[in-house]
């Protein structure tokens, strides 16, 4: 898929990503069944992260940031938690060719050069960069001269930070997408500030999307209100499964009704043209008002809006042309509850509206 295409899509119908991450807990068969949960949920995409622990962390110096502190083990290291949700790269072969079975696009986050040189060789039709690199611009610069898409995470920074990350992209790789992220987990949804979505369009005008690190639907309905076409939510075959990022993750039910939620927000959009749709034909043609006669007109009579009750019938003159209608002579008698037509009003008036 090259990036137009994928565009095209997102515009089209929302670009879904299933975040498996590290929920499959460092096991192939469980990441085989999280790939079958995002497929049956209706995501367009599923991705993982792809690292080797000993080129990113630290076996005394890392720390576990605070949701992990509640989720895990306390008393073992970062590293050794880390170490503990790897996958291998054969593992990552034999996952994209069990997507490819499924009909699913696999890709990956690469935390290194090392696993990002192993998913260029894979085939992967994207690359997406975590909110930890945003300030990693060797490494964004690196990912960007692969020529691939890059869909780029931005949490957790300021806006200069922000800045000089899509601009080290950017000079090498026009082909971005931008999510907006909070990197809380769960994320408050006090702290979203989803505006932050028409800055990022209006700035760097490219697609723009969110990472979704809220328990529920709300915010994403926002974010497609707001202009987001791709949406990445984590997911989980349980929520309560031992692991980082399971509570902050949809259980297969809850992802299914995510998905659906979404693309019926999208659709409800529409184009943003004013205008009759075909649902409302039928019910415009009984409740539109005309004017029609409250008592017996006689023919010579001078027009008042006296005369005229705002009555709803299928024909007729519209209420805004009452001032059209004031002061000029009836030219037959008109009974009482008629609708008024041209063709009862005197010859001049009669003659004007009928050209």
């Amino acid at each position: 898929m090259d990036f137009q295409e994928l565009v095209k899509r997102a515009e089209a119908r929302l670009f879904i990503i299933g975040e498996v991450g590290v929920n499959h807990n460092g096991d192939l068969q469980t990441a085989k069944k999280l790939v079958d949960v995002a497929k049956d949920a209706g995501c367009d995409a599923v991705k993982f992260q792809t690292w080797i622990t000993e080129r990113v962390y630290s076996k005394s110096l890392s720390i576990k940031p605070e949701y992990q502190l509640r989720t895990t083990d306390q008393k073992e290291s970062e590293f050794d938690t880390i170490k503990k949700l790897e996958l291998t790269f054969d593992d990552f072969r034999e996952l994209k060719k069990y997507c490819g079975k499924k009909e699913i696009l696999f890709f990956s986050t690469p935390d290194e050069i090392e696993s990002a040189d192993f998913l260029v060789n894979l085939g992967v039709p994207m690359l997406k960069t975590a909110s930890q690199d945003v300030t990693n611009l060797p490494f964004l610069r690196y990912i960007a001269e692969t020529g691939l898409p890059v869909i780029f995470s931005s949490g957790a920074c300021t806006a200069a930070e922000l800045n000089e990350a899509i601009d080290t992209i950017y000079r090498i790789n026009k082909k971005l997408v931008i999510l907006h992220c909070l990197s809380a987990y769960p994320a408050p949804i006090e702290e979203l500030n989803l505006n932050v979505l028409g800055h990022l369009r209006q700035k760097y005008n490219c697609p723009i999307g969110f990472s979704d690190h809220t328990t529920g639907v709300e915010a994403a309905c926002a974010a497609v209100a707001l202009g987001a076409r791709f949406f990445e939510k984590h997911l989980t075959y349980d929520t309560k499964a031992p692991g980082p990022d399971h509570q902050a993750s949809l259980d297969p039910f809850a992802l299914t009704s995510y998905v659906s939620t979404l693309r019926k927000v999208f659709k409800a959009l529409g184009d943003g043209e004013k205008k009759i749709m075909p649902s409302e034909v039928n019910t415009r043609k009984a409740f539109r008002r005309f004017l029609v006669t409250k008592t017996l007109i006689k023919k010579g009579h001078i027009f008042t809006e006296g005369d005229f009750l705002f009555k709803k019938t299928t024909q007729g003159i519209a209420p805004a042309e009452i001032s059209d209608i004031i002061g000029k002579k009836a030219f037959v008698d008109i009974p009482e509850d008629v609708p008024l037509e041209w063709r009862y009003i005197d010859a001049e008036i009669k003659n004007r509206n009928q050209n």
